[in-house]
């Protein structure tokens, strides 16, 4: 997201250049009207004509960041039985995440989702209480 915002401001202060370069306008050999934001060559009568930018966003970066948050989907819209049915799933596994790790010893052996088989040292235990915690905080009532 922060990488969007950056992009777009680089694309705003690029074009505010842009704008301030000018327009210019000739009619070419044939006889056709030709606009440009680079001047023709001297030998070609033109006219410079200037633009007027538009004025600079009023919002900060902030208010933009918000926004494009508060505007993600996440499919769930409509549909609160499915949104509350998940919150319950992540509630349930993060209480029982932090009870088998509450009792965990160091270099104690834990089977995965996809069956692998891990071993926590005590930093590693530490670690995994407080994202079941941070899970439990998000998702239980």
């Amino acid at each position: 997201m922060k990488r969007t915002i950056a992009i777009g401001l680089i694309g705003s202060v690029l074009m505010s250049g842009v704008a301030l370069a000018g327009v210019y306008r000739w009619v070419d050999e044939n006889g056709k009207v030709v606009y440009s934001q680079t001047p023709p060559p001297e030998s070609v009568k033109s006219e410079k004509i200037e633009v007027n930018a538009p004025p600079p966003a009023t919002r900060s970066p902030q208010e933009i960041q918000e926004k494009e948050a508060a505007s993600v989907d996440t499919g769930n819209e409509g549909n609160p039985a499915l949104d509350a049915e998940l919150r319950r799933k992540y509630c349930e596994k993060g209480r029982k995440n932090l009870e088998v790790l509450q009792n965990a010893k160091p270099g104690m052996g834990f089977v995965t989702e996809d069956k692998k088989l891990i071993r926590l040292d005590a930093d590693e235990i530490a670690v995994k209480i407080k994202e079941s915690e941070s899970v439990i905080k998000a998702y239980c009532d």
